[in-house]
């Protein structure tokens, strides 16, 4: 092994050594040179950016300002929640009126939802009731009939009449005093009406007793039936109200009022329809005429199906119309009738079907009726009455609501 020759390595070290001071030289410059490269590329960049925030700084700031302005006002939250609370309390008293539509005055206070003895006369006393009731309607709405054929006959046998005293009953005078009744009658009363076309008075004329089940429900079908009658003459009664003839009355007539077809009403007179009673739709096959409205009594409502037969002046069809569809106000006193008096409103007639003709003056139905000046049409309506059960199914006898079973008696 050869020896090392100290001298060189001693050169070699010393040039290491001043690469070392090179290199520390070196290293500075060379961060310089990088630092320099990042603050070029930031100015660089910071130009485009700069320009970018130009072009977009308006628009979004027209943007934000546009947000301010759809930003609620001060106590708008406030406001928004009394809005929902009166919505709710509206939703409420609708979902109110609807119970207290159904809670009217009877009839009887003695026979629902059972009879408060087991005799035979709580019925006949109900019926003569229901009659009195319909007497009355006809009365406040100043209703009255035309005269009969007796009446004229005899007007005309004596030569006798309210405008034409000590006439012959011969030729023309016999004509004249036909007139002159027919027209004093019609200035009498605001409007023609005849109890037994109304249905039900014939009914409750010809009642037998058969059982008690039968009768209570004769009895709650027929109150509901009259509370139907009542809306009916209330609107004639409004529509005539401040007129003291049916000269001069937009409604002339109320012809037939019942639970079947018009006319069924018409065609068979009153012997036979009048003593048809009302009853609940439950199923589509048991409409008077197809329902657009599609109710059928179920678990909330009972339905029922009812139709009229009016005289009108042309004038007055939609009037009329939208005055039996309007609220009308009925007094409660409590299903035992001994509670104060209080005044609800009640709005349950849908129009499902109408018929409009022309009136023929000479034919029987119109000879004796005076309709005045204006041209009159026959109205014929079918109509669907609502009843809210929670309101009135305290007193809704049992054999009503469950027809199969048997109370007794």
């Amino acid at each position: 092994m050869g020896k090392i020759d100290l001298s060189k390595l001693k050169d070699l070290m010393k040039g290491l050594g001043g690469l070392r001071v090179y290199l520390v030289l070196i290293w500075p410059a060379v961060i310089l040179l990088a630092c320099g490269g990042v603050l070029t590329a930031t100015w660089l960049m910071g130009g485009s950016l700069k320009q970018k925030a130009d072009r977009e700084s308006v628009p979004m700031g027209n943007q934000v300002r546009e947000m301010l302005k759809k930003l609620p006002a001060a106590g708008q939250a406030e406001v928004e929640k009394q809005y929902q609370d009166a919505y709710q309390q509206d939703a409420n008293l609708i979902k109110l009126l609807s119970v207290e539509s159904s809670q009217r005055e009877l009839l009887s206070y003695d026979i629902f939802p059972q009879p408060k003895d087991t005799s035979t006369l709580l019925f006949t006393r109900f019926g003569a009731k229901f009659r009195q009731g319909v007497e009355g309607l006809i009365a406040k709405v100043r209703g009255g009939d035309c005269p009969s054929a007796e009446e004229l006959n005899a007007a005309r046998q004596t030569g006798k009449s309210p405008g034409f005293l000590g006439l012959s009953g011969a030729g023309g005078a016999s004509s004249r005093i036909v007139e002159e009744i027919c027209h004093a009658r019609a200035k009498s009363v605001s409007i023609y009406a005849n109890p037994e076309t109304v249905s039900g008075y014939d009914f409750w004329k010809a009642y037998q007793y058969s059982n008690m089940d039968d009768s209570v429900k004769d009895c709650w079908f027929w109150q509901v039936g009259y509370w139907i009658i009542e809306d009916v003459f209330s609107t004639a009664g409004a529509m005539n109200a401040g007129s003291s003839s049916v000269l001069t009355s937009p409604v002339k007539r109320v012809e037939q009022v019942g639970f079947v077809r018009p006319e069924a009403l018409l065609n068979a007179g009153a012997a036979t329809t009048s003593q048809e009673r009302p009853k609940y739709v439950n199923k589509p096959d048991e409409q008077l005429t197809e329902s657009f409205t599609g109710r059928i009594s179920n678990e909330n409502i009972d339905v029922v199906h009812f139709s009229m037969v009016v005289v009108l002046s042309s004038k007055a069809i939609i009037p009329f119309m939208r005055e039996l569809c309007s609220a009308k106000e009925h007094r409660f006193m409590g299903f035992t009738g001994q509670e104060p008096a209080k005044v609800f409103k009640h709005n349950q007639i849908t129009i499902l079907e109408s018929r409009v003709k022309l009136v023929d003056l000479t034919s029987a139905d119109h000879r004796y009726y005076r309709y005045g000046s204006d041209s009159v049409v026959e109205v014929e309506l079918v109509c669907e009455y609502i009843f809210n059960k929670k309101g009135y199914d305290a007193i809704k006898p049992e054999s009503v609501k469950n027809p199969a079973a048997k109370t007794g008696g």
